[in-house]
């Protein structure tokens, strides 16, 4: 399965499902997603205009803050849905959300803004992170916890802010959990 880094906290993942997240990409989508995501209504998760790029094939979720704030016509979601029989909605603790969640699908958890990852119950095999320094301690303390295969920094636009990513990184390298930081439009492949 591949997955990929659209800069910011958009990722697109390519399984069963073609899933696109938090569509607020640096580095454009050229294919069209089965679902979009959003993880909350932060202006810097969602892009009306690279969102509207889409079609209108893809199916819509997001939490109700999100749909409300962007004027969005698609299903509200919360911790405890299913979406497509696949892919988990599991809670999330965005900082100065008024309702967030985070995504698991296919082993590959997508947590948003938060620095507190929920239990997916099941292998986690690839977490994108956000890289917020002040919470460098929190990650580490989660991710002891989750034992992913390897965490993606992400959450910044590139050029702007990967002295966070690589910082989280040497953090995680001095702990031994694997960690890699891309390049907007990179991809990685996992077992899903």
């Amino acid at each position: 399965m591949k997955v990929k880094w659209h800069g910011d906290a958009s990722i697109e993942i390519f399984g069963d499902l073609h899933v696109l997240e938090d569509p607020n990409p640096v580095v454009p989508v050229e294919e069209e997603s089965d679902v979009v995501l959003l993880t909350h209504e932060h202006d810097d998760h969602f892009d009306r205009e690279a969102y509207e790029k889409l079609g209108s094939e893809a199916d819509l979720y997001a939490p109700g803050a999100a749909l409300d704030k962007f004027e969005l016509d698609g299903e509200a979601v919360e911790p405890g849905d299913k979406i497509e029989g696949e892919i988990k909605v599991l809670e999330s603790d965005c900082w100065n959300s008024d309702e967030s969640v985070s995504y698991f699908y296919n082993g590959v958890l997508h947590s948003g803004d938060s620095a507190s990852f929920p239990n997916p119950k099941g292998e986690v095999g690839l977490v994108f992170s956000a890289c917020f320094p002040v919470n460098y301690d929190d990650y580490i303390e989660e991710f002891r916890r989750l034992e992913p295969e390897l965490v993606i920094p992400f959450h910044y636009n590139p050029g702007e802010g990967d002295e966070d990513a690589r910082g989280l990184k040497q953090r995680l390298d001095d702990e031994g959990i694997p960690s890699r930081v891309l390049e907007a439009g990179e991809s990685v492949e996992i077992s899903g």
